[in-house]
């Protein structure tokens, strides 16, 4: 038997009272995708030979959710009841010794094309606030797989405001009030707070409330539906611009690149992201940014092509995932200087860290750029975004930049000037 490990909040929704579609919206850090993850595998047990539909934000999230939730899950199962297709993102259970199979397909919501038009018996939307900003793909694509089977739904997320950002009503914000209102049994909403995790220190929301803008608490610890207007966490007025011309080489100490790698074997990969920065004795700028979707052989050559280009003195990469392999790349093929970060924070605590050092006008933006207005847009509408990439390692990069680097040091400064033609490409 299976063993349930829900907690007491959880209960209330996947235990609860019977709802064909279900509403939820959640603070950070309730357990909702953990919940969704015993969900599924409890129903594929359960019921064999359903189909299941996964809707996520991106792929390198379901990969990401299908190791840190499904596996620990799966392990518990004998080995030789499931089997994990990593290119297909499919899960089978198989439940009776018959061989019969139910299926779990997960999917990226940024790839509408690549939802498939089958049946499905349950269908879970995770992250809505960013998947069903698209009201099409509710309507166009999933919506139509529920009527085969009557599939049960299950919507939940962090809210992401009342309206989009052509100011047209939130679907997730829609869906959310009609479940508060319908008499007639097949909706319902629920609304939980982080604080409605038992499994969390009360303590630590309290910090994680201290560091999220009071505009967005609401919104990001309450699971509340908020007014997007002004609800971003860095300000376009904050910004400041500097022509790459005028940028005075004798203050230069440092420039580096940092990359958000993601690659799959097939197309479904995510973007793969290069900042280069210039760190002076008194601001931080941002050069360039790369960002394209490639598989890894392209990646790897995108390293090479963009520190050749740049000229950095270092190449910063998170030793995680496709991060690793890269990593070991460039340091066995190359004389390129890798330095290994790693993340041991939550997304929005880097970015609510580095949010003072914007505002006080130390971080300059290089004008005239075509990189520039989507790199812009993406931080303003933070954390109401389908991709993040651009603002997370600039988060990362500032955090460690800020902390490490001794800015208008004479000595470093003459040190990298000796040392700046060693490193050029491959061996």
């Amino acid at each position: 038997m299976y063993p349930i490990e829900f907690h007491e909040t959880q209960k209330k929704i996947f235990l609860g009272k019977e709802a064909r579609f279900k509403i939820i919206a959640k603070g950070r850090r309730f357990g909702l995708t953990r919940g969704l993850a015993m969900f599924t595998i409890l129903k594929m047990l359960g019921y064999g030979g359903i189909n299941v539909l996964w809707v996520d934000t991106i792929y390198s999230n379901i990969e990401r959710y299908f190791d840190r939730y499904f596996r620990p899950e799966l392990k518990k199962l004998d080995k030789r009841m499931w089997s994990y297709n990593k290119n297909k993102s499919e899960l089978k259970i198989i439940t009776d010794s018959s061989g019969t199979a139910s299926v779990l397909d997960m999917r990226s919501a940024d790839r509408p094309e690549n939802l498939e038009g089958f049946g499905y018996h349950l269908i879970i939307i995770n992250e809505a606030g960013i998947v069903l900003k698209n009201r099409n793909l509710w309507q166009e694509s999933i919506l139509p797989m529920t009527l085969d089977y009557k599939a049960e739904v299950i919507i939940g997320g962090t809210p992401k405001g009342k309206r989009t950002k052509k100011n047209e009503k939130h679907l997730f914000y829609d869906l959310y009030e009609k479940g508060l209102t319908d008499t007639t049994g097949r909706y319902k909403s629920y609304n939980f707070s982080s604080y409605d995790n038992p499994l969390l220190d009360r303590e630590e929301i309290d910090e994680l409330l201290k560091e999220t803008p009071a505009h967005l608490r609401s919104q990001e610890i309450f699971g509340l539906f908020i007014d997007k207007d002004g609800s971003g966490i860095i300000k376009n007025e904050w910004w400041k611009f500097i022509d790459e011309n005028e940028i005075p080489k004798e203050r230069i100490i440092k420039k580096i690149q940092i990359w958000d790698t993601a690659f799959k074997e097939k197309q479904e990969n995510d973007f793969s992201v290069c900042e280069t920065w210039i760190v002076t004795s008194n601001k931080y700028i941002l050069l360039n940014v790369f960002r394209d979707r490639i598989e890894f052989p392209e990646l790897k050559k995108a390293a090479v092509d963009q520190f050749n280009r740049f000229g950095v003195n270092e190449v910063w990469i998170e030793d995680k995932a496709s991060g690793i392999s890269l990593i070991q790349e460039l340091k066995r093929e190359t004389r390129i200087p890798i330095k290994e970060i790693t993340a041991d924070k939550e997304k929005l605590e880097y970015i609510n860290a580095i949010t003072p050092l914007i505002e006080q006008g130390r971080v300059f933006l290089t004008a005239g750029k075509q990189w520039l207005k989507d790199f812009m847009d993406e931080c303003e509408d933070y954390p109401n975004v389908e991709f993040d990439d651009q603002i997370d390692i600039m988060a990362k990069f500032l955090n460690e930049a800020k902390g490490k680097i001794s800015e208008g040091i004479p000595e470093l400064k003459t040190a990298i000037r000796k040392n700046y033609s060693r490193y050029k490409g491959f061996r």
